[in-house]
């Protein structure tokens, strides 16, 4: 490989890892622990998060369910409800 091509591959990934970044997006989720202050702990395709809050609709989460969650372009993830 050559270094204009490493370096325009380099270039490439940057600038899908920022859009990705800054992007709103809904996932699919797995509940793995359920917290005492609102929060659950869920895993994603892309990884564990911990602590996102859940909304007052979502009032029953246990561990495994499925939910709906979303996730704004400062990173900030919160659940929407689980699947029926």
């Amino acid at each position: 490989m050559t270094l204009a091509k490493s370096l325009v591959d380099a270039v490439q990934r940057a600038a899908q890892r920022a859009v990705e970044q800054q992007g709103a997006a809904w996932f699919l989720a797995k509940v793995t622990a359920v917290n005492s202050n609102g929060t659950v702990d869920i895993s994603t395709a892309r990884g564990p998060v911990a602590g996102v809050r859940r909304l007052k609709s979502y009032s029953a989460p246990a561990v495994n369910d499925v939910v709906k969650v979303s996730r704004n372009a400062d990173g900030n993830w919160i659940v929407d409800g689980a699947l029926a």
